[in-house]
């Protein structure tokens, strides 16, 4: 998927998850942190937005592993789920970062290319639901957005009508 997107479903996800973790869902500061986390898998492809602004990390991280490698697999998920570990005001940092790290694998699945879950093995799993870029993306980003606002905010009652 697309940085936009990624970014969209991260704080998406950070919405649904939140009241779980007893943290409000629209604390600005936890929906960049969901934001942020959602982009930081692509930190191994140079061209990728976070690749881009921390390129001193990105360029050698792809040049050892390529894309969708170890930043794309259950060892960097299991490394997300102790950080979330911690307590106070530290779990408050981290949780909305792994929740939007853990969306980007989720949304990275759902594409033909898939994810090496299992890591260092070549082996990708997929769900192949829509390509990278193509007219489907917008439209599931458009679904979840609706689903999440409908959630959060309720739906509009249909009794005036």
């Amino acid at each position: 998927m697309m940085a936009g997107s990624h970014a969209v479903i991260g704080v998406a996800a950070w919405a649904w998850v939140a009241p779980h973790l007893g943290l409000p869902p629209l604390d600005p500061a936890a929906l960049a942190l969901a934001c942020v986390g959602a982009l930081l898998p692509d930190i191994d492809h140079p061209r990728s937005w976070v690749g881009l602004r921390l390129g001193i990390v990105s360029r050698p991280l792809a040049a050892a592993l390529g894309h969708r490698g170890v930043t794309h697999s259950l060892l960097a998920a299991a490394a997300c789920l102790l950080l979330l570990r911690g307590e106070g005001a530290s779990r408050a940092f981290a949780a909305p970062l792994v929740v939007g790290y853990l969306s980007h694998l989720l949304a990275d699945l759902l594409t033909p290319g898939g994810l090496p879950l299992a890591w260092p093995l070549r082996r990708r799993f997929s769900l192949p639901l829509c390509r990278t870029g193509s007219l489907l993306e917008p439209l599931i980003v458009a679904g979840l957005v609706l689903g999440t606002a409908a959630a959060t905010f309720g739906l509009p009652s249909l009794a005036g009508l």
